[in-house]
């Protein structure tokens, strides 16, 4: 995490009595099943709600499952994997995306319960819930509470999978990222599938004509595993673009195969869908990171801005190659904003769920409205104020990573996102496409562990003085160089621990009373000279009236320990006295 910045705390390990509940309900399945048998329900429904309970308690399955559903729905449905869990919850179809949904928001609330946040996070997010709630108001005199409910979990999704990716470590979004670059490789590979294939046989394997086959003039639009194409270019957009964002940061380049793999399938994707929004999305962002990148030195901005362009001409000649450069169906869009924003829109909008995909879910009660923009989105759901609001606040989001990408190695990758993301809402409502959201928040919250952790605060030092049994010797006064005690030829300084000064007398080397304690020391009482401002008669005592020294070996700070050279250490032509 950046420094400054509170750091939202991990989960905490898993107990292990949340273990022994999962084993505890995996033995329980059988019985379940056979009671759901007698009961009439049906049998797959236990096995299911054990696994979904699972896949609540651990953050990194579960969330590889959320990114899985969200971005591989068709691949799904012909799998029949689709099939199988909406029989288990009584052929309800889209009981498989609600599942995906419940898991993020699971993750989202333990990150929530656990994290630190300060002050000023606490009230943006009272002020978000209070313009939700206002707005479902709306919404549901508008058009009813089942679009209303649809347009609020497209609108919260995204900002609960980035919630939940925030709660897990460097180990476990490095494995996100890698499972990521493995569903864009399942992508690449079912998109060239696709092309080869043609889409008159696609149909007749179960394709939906008009939403999965698409055409821009006489080329086939491919879908991968998404959707329809559009879903599978901003998906590739975006995978492609944290990619490029994280090799243009410093000390961030990718280094695994996959993550490298996954990159060629992503341009591979892009270009197959001939999606303009995907496109946009990627020279958006990767114009922002080269630009913004001034962390390194000179060479490494040219390298960066020439990566950058050499992203924008690769998407550029796939665009050309694939026939997808035409402008027509981009100046229709404007004059439908226009028409939109002309009629008789209400200053407050007409609530959540008003246009987008909310329009076409099962449980919408009016017509469909799509826009192809996601400011003008919000326009007709929030009103034109806030519509303003969100332009500003991007403005000045955009400013703050701007100032930020100079020090902070993630603020290139976040200006990278939100200017890509930004681009991408002029030509769709990117937003309401959760798969590529999710994917953007893959990187973003990658990003924050590239920062350096702030330091640690250091505590004041204590000055700890070990307790002796003997006062220690005082400092004389300071005085100066001319005024100090002169040391005579009949006495020795030498310096002890702590600071402290201890005179000695000096003695001739035969009246030296020396009892090793060992075979290399001896032990010396120190001797205190008189000072200025101590008794006269007791600097005046003769020598013998002191009581006599202890020479036992005491570990305080009334000794000095001398070495002494032994007789047999001589030289051999030393013969003075030792």
């Amino acid at each position: 995490m950046t420094a400054g910045r509170r750091a939202v705390r991990s989960p905490g390990p898993i107990r292990w009595r949340t273990v022994r509940v999962l084993l505890g309900a995996v033995a329980a399945v059988p019985v379940a099943t056979v009671v759901c048998l007698l009961a009439g329900a049906p049998p797959l429904l236990p096995a299911f709600v054990v696994v979904f309970a699972a896949l609540a308690v651990f953050p990194l399955p579960g969330l590889a499952y959320v990114l899985v559903v969200l971005n591989a729905p068709l691949g799904l449905r012909l799998a029949g994997v689709e099939g199988i869990v909406g029989d288990a919850f009584g052929g309800r179809e889209y009981a498989l995306g609600l599942s995906a949904a419940a898991i993020a928001g699971v993750h989202a609330l333990r990150c929530v319960l656990r994290g630190g946040w300060s002050r000023r996070q606490v009230v943006g997010v009272g002020v978000g819930l209070l313009v939700l709630g206002v707005w479902s108001l709306i919404g549901i005199a508008h058009h009813g509470p089942g679009q209303t409910l649809s347009g609020l979990r497209l609108t919260v999704l995204p900002f609960l999978l980035l919630l939940a990716l925030l709660g897990l470590g460097a180990p476990g979004m490095t494995r996100i990222v890698t499972v990521a670059a493995w569903l864009l490789m399942a992508n690449g590979v079912a998109t060239v599938a696709e092309l080869i294939i043609g889409p008159q046989q696609l149909v007749q394997w179960g394709f939906e004509d008009g939403r999965a086959i698409r055409y821009i003039g006489d080329t086939f639009r491919a879908p991968g595993l998404t959707e329809v194409n559009a879903e599978l270019g901003i998906l590739a957009g975006a995978f492609l673009l944290g990619y490029v964002a994280l090799w243009l940061t410093s000390g961030a380049r990718p280094t695994r195969w996959s993550w490298h793999v996954g990159a060629v399938s992503a341009v591979v994707c892009l270009a197959l869908s001939t999606s303009r929004s995907g496109a946009l999305l990627v020279v958006g962002g990767v114009i922002a990171a080269a630009v913004g990148n001034r962390s390194g030195g000179a060479a490494a901005r040219r390298r960066a801005r020439l990566v950058g362009l050499g992203v924008v001409a690769c998407v550029t000649v796939g665009f050309v190659a694939v026939g997808a450069t035409g402008a027509r169906s981009l100046f229709q869009r404007f004059e439908v904003w226009s028409g939109l924003l002309d009629g008789d829109l209400p200053l407050w909008g007409r609530g959540i769920g008003a246009a987008g995909a909310a329009t076409v879910s099962r449980a919408a009660s009016g017509g469909q409205v799509f826009v192809d923009n996601y400011f003008v989105s919000v326009a007709l759901q929030y009103g034109l104020p806030m519509m303003v609001v969100l332009i500003a606040g991007i403005g000045y989001l955009l400013v703050r990573l701007w100032r930020y990408a100079s020090t902070l190695p993630s603020a290139v990758s976040h200006l990278a996102v939100l200017t890509g993301l930004s681009a991408a809402f002029l030509v769709i409502e990117a937003w309401e496409y959760t798969g590529a959201t999710m994917c953007l928040a893959v990187f973003v919250a990658y990003g924050n562990h590239l920062d350096p952790l702030p330091p640690a605060p250091v505590a004041p030092a204590v000055e700890v003085r070990q307790a002796s049994a003997v006062p220690p010797v005082a400092h004389p006064p300071a005085r100066p160089p001319e005024r100090r005690r002169p040391v005579d030829a009949e006495t020795v300084v030498l310096p002890r621990v702590e600071a402290e000064t201890v005179v000695l007398p000096r003695v001739e080397p035969r009246r030296i009373a020396r009892q090793p304690v060992d075979a290399d020391t001896v032990i010396l009482p120190p001797q205190r000279s008189a000072r200025r401002g101590d008794d006269p008669q007791r600097s005046a005592a003769p020598r013998h009236q002191q009581p006599p020294p202890s020479y036992g070996r005491r570990d305080d700070d009334s000794t000095a320990v001398l070495p002494v050279t032994r007789p047999e250490r001589r030289h051999p032509d030393d013969n003075r006295r030792w």
